[in-house]
Formats: C-alpha cells, structure tokens, sequence
C-alpha cells in the first residue's frame, strides 16, 4: 500500500488509525479483512470487525460521504493528485441541469400559448340593483 504523499492540511482531519483505515478501504479492503491487514501492516493489537465499523462510520461523519466508492474517490482525489473534475457525478449534475432545461422550454417553443407570460386582470364591478 501507498502512503500519503502531500502534506495536505486542508480538509477534515483523520486519527492515525482511521488513516490506516481509510487508506485500506480506499485500496478495496472488506471491512472483514482490514483487522488482519492492520496488524500485519502497521502492527500494533488485533481489532474486531466491529471496531473497525465503528472507525468507518467516523470517517464517513468527518468527510460527510456514505459509501466505500465515494471514500476511495475522495481518497485518491486528496493524496494522490486525481483531479475531482473527472468526477461522473459533476457531469450527471450537468446534465441533469441540462434536461430539466429543455423540459422547462421545448413546450414553450411547440405551442406558444403554454409559456407563461404576465396578463393583466380586468376588474369588473358590478352595482347592486336597488329594489
């Protein structure tokens, strides 16, 4: 395994071990195999899967993601140069952008009538008939 390889400070802050935890996760560990390859990498006392669950939900919290893709994404992203704009989700964005656009004009430009325009309201007033 790779390890960090810019000093970033920026960013959410991450506790040596869910580094560790993290940077396996990032690689494609199971969160069943990360206690056995945190021992064997980094020494130190064998953890419980449940530990290391734990570590994840934190890691998820300080970098407000929810999946192990996103986290791997994030992770190459801040340590080894990936630039974020090849991100698939920033073009999904667009193009969702784009859809709801067209949604928006293509009935405005087939029938005119339907786009919305200000009108102006006549008032009528009407007198009460005397009996």
């Amino acid at each position: 395994m790779a390890s960090q390889t810019s000093g970033e400070t920026d960013g959410p802050q991450l506790s040596r071990r869910e580094h560790q935890v993290a940077e396996l996760i990032a690689w494609g560990a199971a969160k069943k195999e990360i206690p056995d390859l945190l021992k064997r990498l980094y020494g130190g006392a064998l953890i419980s899967v449940h530990t290391v669950e734990n570590i994840t939900r934190s890691i998820y919290a300080k970098i407000h993601l929810n999946k192990a893709n996103e986290l791997s994404a994030w992770w190459f992203c801040r340590y080894y140069g990936v630039d974020s704009s090849l991100s698939p989700l920033k073009r999904i964005r667009e193009a969702v952008i784009a859809v709801l656009l067209l949604i928006v004009m293509i009935p405005q430009t087939v029938n005119p009538d339907l786009a919305l325009r200000p009108s102006r309201t006549r008032t009528v007033r009407m007198e009460r008939r005397k009996d």
